[in-house]
């Protein structure tokens, strides 16, 4: 099915209101600025081509949103850097030492979780082609 299908599949309100609930902070404000109940909401939800648009949607925002948390990454590290170099406060420097040493570990862990995740992958790939 594709994404022509599936916007063919939905209603105007429908298609209308998944802007307003993938952009609000909640699915209860989503659903008011949509002007639909949330058991609408859940009743739409059930309806796998309105699934699958607002998840699709939902996607999007979700990917632009971490461009632009990762296109100010190194702002954020200079602003900690900068805590850490320029702070008098023992306690602030002890949290943003911390709060650097937690990143690299959740990123060294992440790494290595791909890293081994590809080699998983290449070894079932590889019996796939053998059987």
């Amino acid at each position: 099915m594709t994404k022509s299908d599936i916007k063919q599949e939905l209603t105007d309100k429908q298609v209308k209101a998944i802007p307003h609930l993938i952009t609000s902070k909640t699915l209860k404000a989503g659903c008011k600025k949509a002007k639909i109940s949330r058991q609408t909401l859940y009743d739409w939800l059930k309806d796998p081509a309105f699934k699958v648009e607002f998840r699709s949607q939902r996607d999007v925002i979700i990917e632009e949103a971490i461009e632009d948390l990762k296109g100010n990454l190194t702002k954020a590290t200079d602003a900690l850097i900068d805590l850490l170099d320029n702070t008098d406060s023992d306690s602030l420097k002890r949290y943003v030492a911390k709060d650097i040493i937690d990143y690299v570990m959740r990123a060294k862990e992440v790494s290595d979780i791909e890293e081994r995740l590809v080699k998983v992958e290449r070894i079932v790939l590889e019996r796939k082609v053998y059987k």
